[in-house]
């Protein structure tokens, strides 16, 4: 299994950076839902290109992005640096490509570093990568911050071969995390995820 549009799911990805189900889920099939929706508009001329991503407004823990279908959400505790954290996820599979932001909240005191750095190895080890991620800076635009954009090739849980983008972004206490996954992640796919974030 894939995670295309025209083929099933795998029962497993790393939603998040992190092995989630995606049958946790609310409302959602694992093998039935991977061309789900479609449809909108965030940038006329990279929706013209790509019919299939229907960029819309979501909003997550304070926090207002983009995502090119309707999303599904979860909460659910995870471990990340030996601490238990709750994590909220809003996700979805569009044109190919499997997108979702997170947040957790750190407890006071805690290394928000190390914590990010525990997640990205998580992450790379969830899809079998072998070498470390290319991270490429991006400047701030607008009101969106700063951001480094981590590049990595594995495989899914069903040994075919995935790209990633991960982005990590902390505030305050607040840690939020954006995910693609695709056989091949294009422009159209990327730039809009990672340009639209707007703190509320």
């Amino acid at each position: 299994m894939t995670i295309s549009d025209n083929k099933p799911v795998p029962d497993t990805l790393p939603i998040a950076g992190l092995p989630i189900e995606i049958s946790s889920l609310p409302g959602r099939s694992a093998r039935r839902r991977a061309a789900a929706v479609r449809g909108g508009a965030f940038c006329l001329l990279l929706c013209a290109c790509s019919p299939a991503l229907n960029w819309r407004s979501v909003t997550l823990e304070g926090v207002q992005t983009t995502l090119p279908c309707k999303p599904d959400q979860a909460q659910r505790t995870v471990q990340l640096a030996s601490l238990d954290l709750n994590l909220s996820m809003a996700g979805c599979e569009a044109d190919g490509g499997l997108y979702a932001i997170s947040h957790l909240r750190l407890a006071q005191g805690a290394q928000a570093q190390q914590v990010i750095d525990a997640w990205r190895a998580q992450a790379l080890q969830a899809m079998g990568a072998t070498a470390a991620p290319v991270a490429t800076p991006l400047e701030a635009l607008g009101a969106r911050p700063a951001l480094t954009v981590y590049q990595a090739s594995g495989t899914n849980p069903r040994g075919q071969a995935v790209q990633a983008r991960w982005v990590w972004v902390q505030r305050d206490r607040d840690i939020y995390h954006w995910a693609l996954y695709a056989p091949a992640i294009r422009a159209e796919m990327d730039e809009p995820f990672f340009s639209a974030m707007q703190w509320q």
